[in-house]
């Protein structure tokens, strides 16, 4: 390291330049323990200004009551430190957690000073803290009993009966079932009713796996063992957590290959083992899981592992969506309002024939969950009125109202697709409509594939499976 002056570590500034792009914290003292490089990243970690600390001893800078620094470690033994873990406090009281790697700076036998990288851990640590605390389980009441039956299931529509049929079938075994339905259909409420419904006694536990990030989800899942990583503790996971009661992974489309062939292997074993150990649990509860797409879908793009379908979808269970069921609508209506009233003590007594209309026109991408939420913002700004009327619905819903045909047209198809009308098959003709509407709405939104999904109403994962698909934007 011929950048580096014997007695002052003088650093070019290209270096300097190049420390300041990375993410981990970079801290140089000299053998007298000041600063004398302080990365941009350890600027944002320590609230400090690196124009304030450089030159000044290691003690100046942090407090040091309780608290060995790795750094001055390692300048007394003339040895580096790996991976340590560390909490500290900034002269400014900020409480920091990290980890952190010391190690001395040498040209040939002679001690140059120090040089400490620095990762922050303190976001990680806090979601560690509230995985400790049951916080991120969602079990349904504090005792870990479901509260929704198949009696609480609102609509007469055929489809939807055949369903809860099914479901109540199923239910009497200890089977695995999957839920398929789309966002808003209701599969929370079904994998309680089917948990209330079954034989199996012991505790309801659920878990969105989307909403987990991929490092927390495994250890989620089957606990942890102290030292396995950095925070980690003793501590069981929710197969445990549900003992001989049940299990329920919902949007398990967003669960990573990986980690499904963990999950398969639980599950045709009956056994787990924490995160870090080597121990083997027996484990047995009933699993539900529920996919917001299609289970073949899911399988055709590798969203899901095929054998991993098979043992979790013994039997599977397909919630129809509203758009299907548009004669459940005024039964939904009548109950959110009943909700509603009761919730703003309100007085309303039902929709307008031109609500009624619109209703029935809407496409429901959200389903019921979108219909509860168009009463609740109707019945907000409803006033005094006993009925709820067009001007009270949510723009989302009005914006979709009355298009004209030739406009609905417009925004499906371009004038390349309509002008192979006639020269193209069914599925091709729908792949190319898929294509350019897929390429309008990533378009409309500036490239933001995230917000791109959402409008589309389908997760990010599938989005980029299409984008790539048909090679849109390369």
């Amino acid at each position: 390291m011929d950048f580096i002056r014997v007695k002052d570590i003088h650093f070019a500034d290209a270096y300097i330049q190049i420390f300041d792009l990375l993410d981990d914290g970079i801290m140089v003292v000299d053998m007298d323990g000041k600063l004398v490089v302080y990365n941009r990243a350890s600027e944002e970690l320590d609230k400090l200004n690196r124009e304030h600390v450089i030159g000044k001893h290691i003690r100046e800078c942090f407090r040091m009551e309780g608290y060995t620094s790795l750094t001055l470690k390692t300048l007394e033994t003339k040895k580096a430190s790996k991976n340590v873990y560390q909490n500290y406090t900034t002269v400014k009281g900020k409480r920091i957690s990290s980890v952190s790697s010391s190690y001395p700076l040498m040209k040939g036998d002679e001690m140059l000073g120090v040089l400490t990288l620095t990762k922050d851990i303190t976001k990680f640590k806090e979601t560690l803290d509230v995985f400790y605390k049951h916080d991120i389980v969602e079990a349904e009441e504090d005792d870990g009993r479901a509260k929704y039956t198949f009696d609480q299931i609102i609509g007469k529509n055929d489809a939807l009966q055949q369903c809860i049929e099914m479901a109540t079938m199923a239910s009497k075994t200890r089977s695995s079932i999957l839920i398929y339905g789309e966002t808003g259909t209701g599969k929370e409420l079904f994998a309680q009713s089917i948990h209330n419904s079954s034989p199996v006694t012991g505790n309801f536990v659920s878990i969105n796996c989307a909403a987990i990030p991929e490092n927390l989800l495994e250890g989620l899942l089957f606990g942890t063992t102290k030292g396995a990583f950095t925070g980690a503790r003793d501590h069981p996971g929710l197969f445990e957590e549900a003992k001989d009661g049940t299990l329920f992974l919902d949007e398990l489309n967003s669960m990573s290959l990986n980690l499904q062939s963990k999950l398969l292997r639980a599950i045709e074993t009956g056994k787990i083992r924490r995160v870090g150990e080597t121990k083997e649990r027996i484990v047995r509860p009933r699993i539900l899981s529920a996919l917001n797409i299609h289970p073949l879908e899911a399988i055709e793009k590798e969203i899901i592992r095929r054998d991993l379908f098979y043992r979790l979808g013994i039997v599977t269970v397909v919630i129809p969506p509203l758009r299907d069921r548009l004669d459940d609508i005024p039964i939904l209506v009548d109950e959110f309002i009943k909700k509603f009233n009761n919730k703003f003590s309100k007085n309303v007594k039902g929709i307008t024939k031109e609500v009624e209309e619109i209703f029935k026109n809407h496409d429901w991408p959200g389903n019921v969950r979108e219909l509860e939420h168009a009463i609740e913002h109707s019945m907000i700004i409803v006033g005094n009125k006993k009925y709820i009327e067009k001007e009270h619905l949510p723009i989302f819903i009005l914006q979709n109202q009355n298009k004209p045909s030739e406009e609905v047209e417009k925004e499906l198809i371009s004038e390349k697709v309509k002008e192979e009308l006639e020269n193209k098959n069914l599925t091709s003709l729908m792949e190319e409509m898929e294509k350019e509407i897929i390429r309008s709405t990533i378009d409309g939104t500036g490239g933001n594939v995230a917000e791109a999904a959402r409008r589309l109403g389908i997760n990010r994962q599938n989005l980029e499976y299409r984008v790539k698909k048909y090679n849109i934007g390369q």
